[in-house]
């Protein structure tokens, strides 16, 4: 497996430390390299299949089989523990949907339990799961919700629904297809005689399937029990979280229900357990901006700001930078609801609201924890502002995240959480401003040349002007990117350095243009700039671009 750890190497997704990790574990062949990179998250499931697709000369699957195929020979246990699903036969020949062509004990059992040579399609884990258990038994909806009663909502009706193998069987599928569409979020949305499913993908909600009321309601008292809520509250919404495995990769999972005029809603966030730290010059900064953070945060003291929206990465970009600043010599102390990365070496603090832990009491508590370093994970409110304010001007390197539209804003948020000026003007460093953009699939973008038009309707900020000829790239859509024309996501940023010309300007009435005005005359380029770049390097499209930064 070396030139597939080789291949991802070369391609940055993942490091040579990891590739030989990877090949040092797999040489004892209990398991394969791609069973290992699976299993400690250190490639992106889908990522890794194109890549598998790529090395080994296979096509990934774009059909699934309508019914079983050689039942007789293949059972379902096999399928569901090897993950492969048998998918036609053509003379004396197998196709077989697989998510590691490299398991030759595998290939060899299925070769022997079919007497055919095999043809192989790859596919995620998920995938293939998701496709079995569509399979198993060929029920439909109308069986699986036979045992229901309409209108049944006592605690103890609702608990036995929830019990069901029809059910339960229904919300493991929901999880596995969710995870190998990649979302983010699954939604599941009551509405007038049924209930909508929708996955968050990349940014965008994409509806999937739609249930009949009682199996959907059953499916919601399902996530309710697994997350400890209760089940018999509908009037209130209700926040739980609980951590599963799905595949080979550990989640943990934060639920919130709602109360609709048509029944309870529910949203599902997936955040994997597993998943390794970034390496920061990985994450889509340009050379310039990486060595201006890095730089920043070498500091002893101070305060580091990264600002965006909710989901736009700002806890990757905090726990990069913390990548970097660990070491056996400091103290590294987070508080954080929920921790998305574990790093080894660092106190990583769980916010629970529901006992009084909150942010504002822990970070107040953890200045006699002798911190060299804190990272907030968000300043909600005056008070957490106020302390870690303070902490950054005694001493402490603090790193947190704002909600706010531009690099500029986070002055203007501390102010409005009553921090005062002279304070922000003291401990403000750096700020990061960023948003996430859809990637371009690389097997199916298109180059064109951007008319002069186009170019002249770009805002100044994009620094256009004066290119009379630019190369652009447009979404296709193909088998690889499931015809969306995008696969993945990547950042632009916008990296700030609070020099003296912008100290002198934060007072209690000054405005985020003021401040921005001063950062471009500094030679600070914008996200927009940044991302212009990324649409020049094929990185995503001048639409997608616009989509994003006009949510400002």
């Amino acid at each position: 497996m070396k030139h597939l750890l080789n291949d991802l190497t070369q391609r940055a997704l993942i490091s040579g430390e990891q590739a030989a990790q990877i090949l040092g574990l797999a040489a004892d062949g209990r398991e394969t390299a791609v069973r290992l990179l699976l299993r400690q998250g250190a490639v992106d499931p889908q990522v890794l299949a194109t890549e598998l697709a790529r090395v080994f000369h296979l096509p990934l699957a774009v059909e699934w089989p309508a019914g079983r195929i050689l039942p007789d020979a293949i059972s379902l246990r096999f399928m569901r523990e090897r993950h492969v699903l048998p998918a036609a036969v053509d003379g004396q020949r197998l196709s077989v949907i697989v998510s590691d062509p490299s398991d030759e004990a595998t290939m060899g059992a299925l070769r022997l339990a079919a007497g055919m040579d095999l043809s192989l399609l790859i596919a995620t884990d998920n995938q293939i799961l998701s496709a079995i258990e569509r399979l198993d038994g060929d029920r439909s909806v109308s069986s699986q919700t036979g045992g229901f009663r309409p209108g049944a909502e006592d605690e103890e009706t609702l608990k036995d629904l929830a019990l069901d193998a029809p059910v339960i069987d229904l919300v493991n599928r929901l999880f596995r297809e969710a995870s190998a569409a990649r979302a983010t979020d699954l939604h599941i949305e009551p509405a007038r005689g049924q209930v909508m499913v929708r996955h968050r993908v990349d940014g965008l909600l994409e509806e999937r399937e739609r249930l009949l009321p009682e199996l959907g309601r059953a499916a919601v008292s399902r996530l309710k029990i697994l997350t400890n809520l209760n089940i018999a509250e509908k009037r209130l919404p209700q926040d739980g979280r609980a951590r599963l495995r799905i595949a080979e990769r550990d989640y943990d999972i934060r639920v919130a229900t709602m109360p609709t005029v048509h029944g309870e809603s529910i949203a599902i966030r997936f955040l994997s357990s597993n998943t390794q730290v970034p390496e920061i010059d990985r994450l889509g900064l340009s050379p310039t901006d990486v060595a201006k953070l890095t730089q920043q945060i070498q500091h002893a003291h101070g305060m580091i700001v990264v600002t965006g929206p909710t989901g736009s990465g700002k806890t990757t970009t905090l726990a990069a930078a913390l990548g970097i600043l660990n070491n056996p010599h400091r103290k590294i102390v987070t508080i954080e609801d929920p921790v998305e990365y574990q790093i080894a070496g660092v106190n990583q603090i769980q916010i629970h609201q529901e006992i009084g832990l909150s942010f504002a009491r822990t970070l107040r508590a953890l200045l006699r924890f002798d911190p060299d370093i804190i990272m907030v994970g968000e300043m909600r409110d005056g008070e957490t502002a106020s302390i870690g304010v303070n902490a950054a001007l005694t001493g402490h390197l603090v790193l947190t995240t704002l909600h706010t539209n531009s690099a500029a804003g986070a002055v203007v948020r501390l102010l409005d959480l009553g921090v005062q000026a002279y304070l922000i003007a003291s401990t403000l460093r750096c700020v990061i401003a960023q948003r996430l953009v859809r990637k371009l699939c690389t097997h199916c973008r298109e180059p064109y040349e951007a008319s002069a038009e186009l170019l002249a309707q770009l805002p100044e900020s994009a620094q256009a002007r004066g290119l009379s000829s630019v190369r652009l790239y447009k979404a296709c859509g193909c088998s690889y990117c499931g015809g969306s024309g995008f696969s993945g996501r990547a950042a632009i940023f916008e990296v700030l350095i609070i020099d003296e010309e912008i100290r002198r300007l934060i007072k209690p009435d000054i405005s985020a243009d003021i401040i921005a005005q001063a950062a471009r005359r500094s030679g600070t380029a914008g996200m927009l700039a940044d991302g212009f770049r990324k649409c020049r390097e094929g990185l995503t499209t001048i639409e997608e671009l616009g989509r994003v930064m006009s949510e400002d």
